[in-house]
């Protein structure tokens, strides 16, 4: 059943890109064909887009391949209705309040660094694309990225995120990592129809951060780590991973939502290692589908339709220990072909059940109360 809510989902998703791209491809623009160059106004970045369309002058024509890392058109590239806007190619400092007139490449070997409490606001369908940096460290008031509905923050392969103290509102996609190097803390990702997004072969790290009010769910295909997140849901899937060298090492975390989809969901992974997290209010904690191996450790998952549902895991050896399962329609469901998992020092109660339809895990120091210390820790900087 947590599968019927996650494809809902990617449903609501895809029409919000298609409405994206509609835009991208049938607006006209100035004089000069959108496509490339060096001038951003005519071309959305040092690069040349590759994708279609028929968009001109600063608005480029772009498929989903005719931006990211080299342009500025196209789904990931932050074209839409906006163009590609403006190449940042000198240091700068985004403060007060700030209305950018399109999409905004910032160029390799270019910092842009965002004040406290400055309000940035983009116009529809716009983006912000790191080939440089962008980066804040704020203790005071937080500063804000915001639109009506924005594309927003895609960090390019080279490029750095560094972003402390800054909340990201409204956008499509709140970060897209495609580099080794993208950070979020102490912010917030609100309204977003999906918080992140970690492509293939790339790292995005969280700390102190927030998601909340998701209106859809975040996809990792690359290697996300996240410490005292806390994410609300809402009635969407949570996170899930989308190919074999994926990873998710996740602690110290708070992850709620108001029932609907599963919150940590593997299609094809290499590991997912959740420990000191509390997890309620999805349809269930845990769906793994197909992942080499999974760490569950000191997590407390309750309020959940199901705990886990464990429909696929490699070689393994995966492992429960020291953790709480108090859902309420099963606790465990092992369907499918699983790999050895051992359970230790945890507590299968509630009202919730147990299923073993497959192989029976080995199961030891069944624990008859709840264990103690079981979720978040505190301190963490």
């Amino acid at each position: 059943m947590g599968r019927t809510f996650r494809l809902a989902s990617l449903a609501t998703l895809t029409i919000l890109t298609a409405a994206l791209a509609a835009c991208s491809s049938t607006s006209t623009g100035g004089p000069a064909p959108g496509g490339g160059g060096d001038d951003p106004t005519t071309g959305g970045g040092q690069q040349p887009g590759t994708g279609g369309g028929t968009g001109s002058g600063s608005t480029p024509g772009g498929g989903s391949t005719g931006g990211g890392t080299t342009g500025g058109g196209g789904t990931t590239g932050g074209g839409g209705t906006t163009g590609g806007g403006t190449t940042i190619s000198a240091d700068t400092t985004w403060s007060g309040t700030k209305t950018l007139a399109g999409s905004i490449v910032i160029a390799p070997g270019t910092k842009v660094t965002i004040a406290d409490g400055a309000v940035i606001t983009l116009p529809a369908n716009a983006s912000i694309t790191v080939q440089g940096t962008l980066q804040s460290s704020i203790t005071g008031a937080h500063a804000k990225l915001t639109s009506s509905a924005w594309t927003g923050v895609i960090v390019a392969s080279g490029g750095t995120l560094a972003l402390s103290g800054t909340d990201i509102e409204k956008a499509a996609t709140g970060i897209e990592s495609q580099s080794q190097t993208a950070s979020f803390s102490n912010g917030a990702i609100s309204a977003s129809g999906q918080p992140f997004l970690v492509d293939s072969g790339a790292k995005l790290s969280l700390t102190h951060a927030q998601v909340v009010g998701a209106l859809g769910q975040s996809v990792v295909k690359g290697a996300l780590t996240a410490s005292f997140l806390d994410y609300d849901k809402g009635s969407s899937e949570g996170m899930v991973t989308q190919d074999p060298t994926a990873s998710i090492f996740m602690e110290d975390s708070t992850l709620h939502g108001s029932g609907g989809g599963d919150y940590i969901v593997s299609d094809s992974g290499k590991l997912i290692h959740v420990a000191y997290t509390n997890i309620s209010g999805s349809h269930c904690a845990f769906h793994f589908n197909a992942v080499d191996k999974f760490e569950i450790d000191h997590v407390t998952a309750n309020t959940n339709q199901w705990g886990a549902m464990l429909y696929g895991s490699g070689a393994g050896p995966s492992t429960i220990s020291y953790s709480n399962f108090s859902d309420v329609a099963w606790n465990l469901d092992l369907q499918g072909t699983n790999g050895p998992l051992t359970i230790d020092h945890t507590y299968l109660g509630g009202t919730g059940k147990t299923a073993y339809k497959g192989s029976a895990p080995t199961v030891t120091n069944a624990q008859t109360a709840a264990v103690a210390g079981a979720g978040p820790r505190t301190g963490g900087g």
